[in-house]
């Protein structure tokens, strides 16, 4: 399984039988420019989308515009994107009951957002100033979380789970540890405290691998880049005996 993480939370995961994508957001205004575009997702079956915020869904109207990908979106999500120009019959409600791709045997999970603390805030918006603030707002209040969805899913006997955002609750976290999680494509922003919050959901969930993601400065001045050294240190301090696997900006590795 080759993975690519496109930055934020966004994924292409490629298997020898399928290509599939996790919230893929490009439109990095004054991040890092990505490399990716709508054609990098030619060979792309399908998009599984957590969460509804412009982060893991503004540009996915563009990339599913004149192919046959299908988008697996929760509620109040799919209905946004179906008002942005992706037509209804590519749009797939998440059920989680159900299998949603075959090939890997993809099952979705409700969840929740990171809560974002006062801290947070406020240093958000000294660094973005009024001005800024302002100018991001229809970015912010024009893309509802809605629905969040996990998902789950097992190539050649290994199971893979994606957060989109680390909300999990420890009803949640228990069942987690109960599918005894290969990779965990964890995301680590959201938070003053995200790389504690994570750890300790790491030590609830025991996966054996974690791939950090959404740690990026993916949208500043709204963004930050996360510490991945404070959280392998916090990982540390707790005891995890699993492996931390990081991916480098618009990089891939083989899992």
């Amino acid at each position: 399984m080759d993975l690519t993480w496109l930055g934020t939370a966004g994924f292409i995961i490629k298997t020898k039988d399928t290509e599939i994508a996790f919230d893929p957001f490009l439109s990095r205004g004054q991040g890092k420019p990505s490399p990716f575009s709508s054609k990098s997702f030619e060979n792309t079956e399908a998009i599984f989308v957590g969460h509804g915020h412009f982060d893991h869904t503004y540009d996915i109207p563009e990339i599913v515009a004149g192919s046959d990908l299908n988008v697996f979106a929760p509620g109040l999500t799919g209905k946004m994107l179906k008002m942005r120009g992706v037509p209804e019959s590519r749009l797939l409600h998440t059920v989680n009951d159900e299998i949603l791709f075959k090939p890997l045997k993809m099952r979705a999970f409700h969840s929740s957002h990171v809560h974002f603390d006062i801290p947070l805030i406020v240093s958000t918006v000294k660094r973005c100033g009024v001005k800024g603030c302002l100018h991001m707002l229809p970015l912010v209040t024009g893309y509802p979380k809605g629905l969040v969805q996990t998902y789950f899913f097992e190539v050649n006997g290994k199971k893979v789970l994606f957060a989109s955002t680390a909300g999990c609750t420890d009803r949640e976290l228990n069942i987690y540890r109960k599918l005894e999680i290969d990779y965990f494509l964890a995301p680590v922003q959201g938070n003053t405290d995200i790389q504690e919050i994570v750890a300790k959901q790491m030590m609830i969930i025991q996966p054996k691998v974690i791939i950090p993601h959404h740690h990026d400065d993916f949208y500043p001045p709204l963004s930050q880049e996360i510490s991945l050294g404070i959280f392998r240190d916090k990982l540390k301090f707790l005891g995890f005996k699993g492996e931390l696997l990081e991916i480098p900006l618009f990089d891939s590795s083989q899992i």
